[in-house]
């Protein structure tokens, strides 16, 4: 992997992906109270949830990875 596109996720993307699942387990719990969720219930929003995340997170990587290749593709002159 390009040392710059470690460096961008060791110091930026890790972190913030780290905050924002952190309060997830308790945003869940609380959302399942309010709903009134079964354990069963529970299951399922907590599996459509992790397909969805799934999902965007892919469609973001390869978005980040296109523009990622666009900014450092070397520039073409015109003649």
């Amino acid at each position: 992997m390009n040392t710059t596109y470690e460096w961008l996720y060791d110091n930026y993307a890790e972190p913030l992906l780290k905050e924002i699942y952190g309060s997830e387990e308790k945003e869940l719990e609380e959302l399942s109270r309010e709903l009134g969720l079964t354990d069963s219930g529970r299951v399922q929003l907590i599996d459509h949830l992790t397909t969805i995340r799934l999902r965007w997170g892919t469609e973001g990587f390869a978005l980040g990875v296109q523009l990622g290749v666009r900014l450092t593709a070397p520039i073409m002159k015109e003649t």
